[in-house]
């Protein structure tokens, strides 16, 4: 016989026949075993678990042993030890929220990566093709460039014009050189006549023997140089006719270095106090500022420059304690 279907109803699927399964019976449901947990497994958890517990025993009891022999120490780690629990209790909930947070904002932007059109790319435009120009007619030629002359100015393009040559410089001699200063000693300033002696070309050594020289010529009989390392600024030590102690600091500067106050505040803080003097001389081939002149007149040091000094070895002009000296 054929089996109608009734209309509207699907026919239901024919199921294959197990090879095992009892014709005239229905299939029973397998078991399945449930695990049990070994004898080893468990022997390890609870040697797990004594083993924490005999640990926290033994911290416990040292640290019971610590805070009895340190009680202040014990305290203050209380007081330290109870907020950080407190805050560590505290958080944990947040920090929870905050895991599951981020786990969830993963996920939505995952989503919304995958949910998110694909986004088009642009194809090359390629360049416009380029229209071929026409080629000329037969017999016919396109004008070229004018043929280059050679009139002045003249540039093909590839070389630079060529700068005009500037006129020379005017010939200057070289400078001549500072002559040398004049070195000599006192034996030979002995034989000098000092009235003709440039006292400006000599050297800082020679300008003191020359003013030294100077005074034994006009009564200072035992006048002598003493300038040099620790001088306390003394170059020449004399005395003079009257029997007075001269002490004379000598200055050989150029015409365009004039001698200073500092000068003479360094000279007139030693040879008062240090050097015992009783005429204080400063004698230079220059000139003296206006501040040097007031510190010597007010504090009594008589100033020499390159004009008075040439009279003084001419003979034209006093010395400096001699009748007609003045206090500058």
């Amino acid at each position: 016989m054929i089996d109608e279907v009734a209309p509207g109803r699907e026919p239901l699927p024919e199921e294959p026949i197990s090879a095992r399964q009892p014709r005239g019976g229905a299939r029973r449901p397998r078991r399945m075993r449930r695990a049990r947990p070994t004898v080893r497994s468990g022997s390890l958890a609870v040697a797990l678990a004594a083993a924490i517990l005999i640990a926290l025993a033994l911290a416990f009891q040292g640290f019971a042993r610590w805070a009895g022999e340190h009680p202040g120490w014990a305290v203050l780690l209380g007081l330290v030890a109870v907020p950080v629990l407190y805050a560590l209790l505290r958080g944990m909930p947040h920090a929870r929220e905050l895991r599951r947070a981020a786990r969830a904002g993963m996920a939505e932007a995952e989503a919304d990566a995958l949910a998110a059109p694909p986004v088009p790319v642009d194809e090359p435009v390629s360049p416009p093709a380029r229209a071929q120009e026409p080629l000329p007619a037969a017999g016919t030629f396109p004008p070229g460039p004018e043929e280059p002359t050679l009139a002045a100015p003249f540039h093909d393009g590839r070389t630079a014009p060529l700068p005009e040559p500037e006129a020379p410089e005017p010939y200057a001699p070289d400078p001549e050189p500072e002559p040398e200063a004049a070195v000599l000693t006192a034996a030979e300033l002995g034989s000098v006549d000092l009235a003709r002696l440039d006292f400006a070309a000599l050297d800082p050594d020679t300008f003191e023997e020359a003013v030294a020289a100077l005074c034994r010529r006009d009564g200072c009989a035992d006048a002598e140089t003493v300038g040099g390392a620790g001088d306390l600024g003394a170059d020449v030590l004399a005395t003079a006719p009257d029997g007075r102690r001269v002490v004379i600091q000598c200055k050989r500067y150029g015409p365009d270095n004039k001698v200073g106050s500092q000068d003479l505040q360094r000279f007139g803080g030693t040879c008062w106090s240090v050097h015992g003097a009783q005429l204080a001389v400063l004698v230079t081939t220059s000139e003296f500022t206006a501040p040097a002149e007031e510190y010597a007149e007010a504090s009594g040091i008589r100033c020499v420059d390159g004009t008075e000094l040439t009279a003084w070895a001419e003979g034209t002009g006093p010395a400096p304690w001699g009748p007609g000296a003045t206090l500058r």
